[in-house]
């Protein structure tokens, strides 16, 4: 069981949640059997009530031949899921392309309304049909 709470000095501090499972997870895109894992951070960003910046972070992807060595992007599906207080089961989807270096972040602002919230992300194939690839991760937030 993971406990994550607020209190770090950062401009944007974590959001409070509760996980059981943790904040990576691993997944695989659309060629050269690339594969990777990414990190699920939740923020509050400043002056936005009810709103949640989701981050996901790449560890470095990785693939396989000279498909790989010619482009060397995993293209991935990762689906934001909410449930709060103004939606049940929303579903924001997010088309990203991670590359060898860890680091590549992308970002996306939900808006959950105030309370609490279950926000999670899976990853799913890029092309139909969508076919989850793993389960993700998520967490109970608090939103400010």
């Amino acid at each position: 069981m993971t406990w994550t709470g607020a209190g770090s000095s950062s401009a944007q501090p974590q959001i409070p949640k509760f996980t059981t499972i943790g904040e990576d997870f691993g997944t695989f895109g659309d060629h050269a059997s690339c594969r990777g894992a990414a990190n699920l951070k939740m923020f509050a960003p400043r002056g936005k009530r009810g709103v949640v910046r989701v981050s996901l972070t790449s560890h470095g992807f990785t693939g396989d031949g000279s498909s790989w060595t010619t482009n060397p992007r995993c293209r991935v599906l990762l689906v934001i899921n909410q449930t709060s207080g103004n939606s049940f089961m929303k579903q924001t989807p997010i088309l990203a392309a991670f590359g060898r270096q860890a680091g590549q972040n992308v970002t996306r602002d939900i808006v959950t309304g105030s309370g609490l919230a279950l926000v999670s992300v899976i990853p799913y194939t890029v092309g139909l049909p969508r076919v989850a690839q793993g389960n993700g991760t998520g967490a109970y937030v608090l939103v400010p």
